[in-house]
């Protein structure tokens, strides 16, 4: 049986890989800083535009960041950093959904111009150490299992509370 080799995650070129980051640099400027507010300095892109469709504009801009992280595993990211792609994808996704709220999140958030940056630190430096978006995913998670856990015990009180003024 023959041995296979370490699997190389496309585009292995420099050309090619200059190219990818261009596309995922001219998306994230036009989802997240294409349009200036005038006076302000300030500046949105049309992921905030797209979230002001219910549900449909949600997906369409989540699907759109989605393909941000798709170049980063290609180009051949850590996992731990796609992790940490995701997970700025995800918070942007259901943040984004809440109506009015999460247009305002969207605003400041800025997911795919943090995706990006996460891209280039790694492109730039490829052996560079991995802990901050270790301590990044685990204080997520962390964070997602105590709002459970409070989920969890507001729902035991409210069952509790509705039992005892039952009986």
């Amino acid at each position: 049986m023959a041995r296979v080799g370490r699997v190389t995650r496309l585009p292995r070129s420099e050309p090619d890989r200059a190219r990818s980051l261009g596309e995922v640099e001219a998306l994230a400027w036009l989802l997240d800083n294409s349009i200036p507010v005038p006076g302000t300095g300030r500046r949105f892109g049309i992921d905030a535009i797209i979230g002001f469709v219910p549900v449909l504009g949600d997906l369409v801009s989540g699907g759109l960041g989605l393909f941000v992280v798709w170049r980063a595993t290609r180009m051949g990211l850590p996992r731990i950093a796609v992790a940490r792609m995701l997970a700025n994808s995800a918070i942007d996704f259901a943040v984004g959904s809440i109506p009015v709220l999460g247009d305002a999140f969207d605003l400041w958030f800025k997911a795919n111009t943090r995706n990006l940056g996460i891209m280039r630190r790694y492109l730039e430096r490829p052996d560079a150490s991995t802990r901050n978006e270790w301590l990044v995913v685990a204080g997520l998670l962390a964070s997602l299992a105590a709002v459970a856990l409070l989920v969890g015990w507001l729902i035991v009180s409210l069952v509790a509370a509705l039992v005892s003024l039952v009986s």
